[in-house]
């Protein structure tokens, strides 16, 4: 059955919801595939009993005034729709021998950061200040191309030199540059957990934003959870005109010369448009459109990074409110060393005792998670897709959750992971009265990224920045949106979108 459109979407995360939101604004008849029963990708929620379980969403920044991303949501008008609860503290930070509260406010983290390393006052400021710096010219090269001036990489140099500087460091070397003491620099590194590299492999350039944005603009979670956030979106379309049509698979995109003239789904749907949209994975897109419309060098930049990190949550329901403890974080971050590098390789190797280990009190931020009384707590830490031979599948995806050897593995791991939570918070020993586990495989299940990959390419300067995969395509038509094109995460992920649809929408680029 063919039917026509003036714009496709293909996949219905935030990215493409948010393309398909800015198209169906402008006037044009858009239609979104999307492969699951509901849109939203990673921004989704499950639901087992009286608990419902964010699947990947731990916090949001920049929604403060003057963050940028508030305006983002009332360009996309979901602001209104949306109820938004500020995070103080951002997390609590525990290892051995410390325990640092990272306030949701730029002096009283600094002040925090000095207590707990006396004598490196100096030290901590400068890199704050350094972090800062970058900070803002990452939004001023925003800034700029949002008005539709693309900059030159001299001018660049010239415009915004820090973050030029920063694109080329790690986040370690950056941070090496004012602070000898590496256990301080773990500290200001805590949130290397949410970009999925250490600092020592992870990009400058995105840890110094995050953890500024963070600091300035402060942690932020939506009522509902990050469904609220599809939702609103999905309401937005529908509003205007679009449509999302769940359950359907795209198989392949049809092109002639250079310009894609339909899609095809497994569901037996041909859609031609005037326009296309890509929120799939990156390397999806080379096997839907066929490698042979491409030019071999863009394959290769495609092909070439590796995917970014997956992880392993253990999602559990409680019959209790709250983890036992005086200070009420909605986050903890759990560290058995100190020191990144070796928490990444026990990441890597399945040494999950020695993991770093995020432990999200939902409760807290999000009371209508679970019943009064009850309480909702998702452990998670980075995992390796290829751990234990594939997660005890041998590659063989096919039925792997009914998988024996996956399964024991599966809860093998969950078991040792609430043991270190229970270690940390007794109260949660007799608490537990559901608990489910998800594995790289679950993450790929859902969203088909390589290796269940949560945020596009890997971290790495070389893939940030300066590096990442631009919007356009070599075929006339077709854009791409979605964290293959920027730094992962939900808000970038929104941004994307917005960018590849403006692309279509106004695609003469003025000079800077």
């Amino acid at each position: 059955m063919t039917e026509r459109a003036d714009a496709v979407v293909v996949g219905g995360g935030l990215g493409g919801l948010a393309a398909a939101v800015t198209l169906a604004g402008a006037g044009k008849r858009t239609v979104v595939l999307e492969q699951n029963s509901v849109p939203g990708g990673y921004a989704s929620a499950f639901r087992r009993g009286p608990y419902r379980f964010d699947t990947a969403l731990h916090e949001l920044n920049g929604l403060a005034p003057g963050g940028g991303v508030d305006t983002l949501y009332r360009q996309l008008d979901i602001w209104d729709r949306l109820r938004l609860n500020r995070l103080d503290p951002l997390y609590v930070l525990r290892g051995p021998g410390r325990e640092i509260v990272a306030h949701a406010d730029l002096f009283a983290y600094e002040a925090e950061l000095i207590r707990s390393f006396p004598g490196q006052t100096d030290q901590i400021r400068a890199y704050l200040d350094d972090a800062a710096t970058v900070y803002r010219d990452t939004r001023r090269l925003a800034t700029d191309r949002a008005a539709g001036r693309d900059p030159s990489l001299e001018e660049m140099l010239a415009k915004y030199p820090a973050m030029v500087q920063a694109s080329g460091e790690t986040w370690d070397q950056m941070m090496a540059r004012h602070v000898a003491d590496p256990q301080l620099r773990s500290a200001l590194g805590a949130l290397w957990g949410y970009l999925g590299l250490p600092p020592s492999q992870c990009a400058a350039i995105l840890g110094a934003s995050i953890t500024r944005s963070y600091q300035q603009y402060g942690g932020w979670y939506p009522e509902g959870g990050a469904e609220a956030i599809s939702a609103a979106l999905a309401d937005v379309l529908l509003e205007r005109g679009g449509e999302i049509r769940c359950e359907q698979t795209v198989t392949g995109f049809e092109v002639d010369d250079d310009r894609v003239v339909a899609v095809a789904t497994a569901q037996g749907l041909r859609l031609e448009a005037d326009v296309f949209v890509s929120n799939a994975s990156a390397p999806a897109l080379v096997a839907l459109v066929g490698r042979e419309h491409f030019p071999t060098d863009y394959v290769q930049r495609i092909e070439g990074p590796a995917p970014s990190y997956t992880t392993f949550s253990v999602y559990l329901g409680l019959d209790r409110d709250n983890l036992g403890e005086h200070e009420a974080p909605h986050e903890w971050f759990l560290t058995a060393s100190w020191d990144a590098d070796k928490a990444w390789q026990a990441s890597q190797s399945g040494d999950w005792d020695q993991v770093d280990l995020s432990v999200t009190d939902y409760t807290q931020v999000d009371p209508g998670c679970a019943p009064p009384g009850h309480g909702v707590v998702v452990l998670t830490t980075v995992a390796a897709w290829d751990y234990q031979d594939v997660w005890g599948t041998h590659g063989d995806l096919t039925g792997y959750h009914e998988n024996p050897a996956y399964v024991r593995i599966k809860e093998q791991v969950a078991d040792t992971l609430i043991r270190r939570a229970v270690d940390a918070f007794p109260a949660l020993a007799e608490s537990i009265r559901f608990r489910e586990a998800s594995t790289p495989l679950t993450n790929f299940r859902y969203t088909h990224n390589p290796h269940g990959a949560i945020e596009g390419y890997e971290n790495t300067p070389a893939n940030s920045g300066l590096g990442w995969l631009p919007h356009h395509t070599p075929l006339r038509n077709l854009v791409l949106a979605g964290a293959w094109t920027n730094s992962g995460g939900m808000n970038p992920a929104m941004d994307s979108g917005v960018r590849a649809a403006q692309l279509i929408l106004a695609p003469s680029r003025t000079p800077a």
